[in-house]
């Protein structure tokens, strides 16, 4: 994660096509989040501003996609949060069994 003056940069490892969006866990420095829509004109990318929003409690406008427009590897912007903030409910979204103890 980044700060930034709008909000916090957090790094997405995108998984589409899966049978249910998911959220996975942490790979590679990443959140690894799991989508059922295909990588397809966008589809993966508006279902993982969705998913996050959901997972996150957080507003859908406050999620916006920064970078990786093609790439499994994204940033998402979360507006309005502190690193702090943002970590917090990253861990509380993750899976039981993945959260650092």
């Amino acid at each position: 994660m980044e700060e930034t003056d709008s909000g916090v940069l957090i790094n997405i490892r995108a998984a589409p096509g899966a049978a249910r969006d998911k959220v996975l866990g942490i790979h590679a420095n990443a959140l690894k989040i799991a989508v059922c829509a295909p990588a397809l004109a966008g589809k993966a990318n508006k279902a993982l501003c969705r998913i996050l929003a959901k997972k996150l409690a957080i507003k859908r406008s406050s999620v916006s996609l920064h970078s990786g427009k093609t790439s499994q590897n994204k940033r998402f912007l979360l507006a309005g949060l502190s690193k702090a903030e943002a970590a917090g409910i990253v861990a509380e979204a993750l899976p039981a069994e993945k959260r650092s103890r």
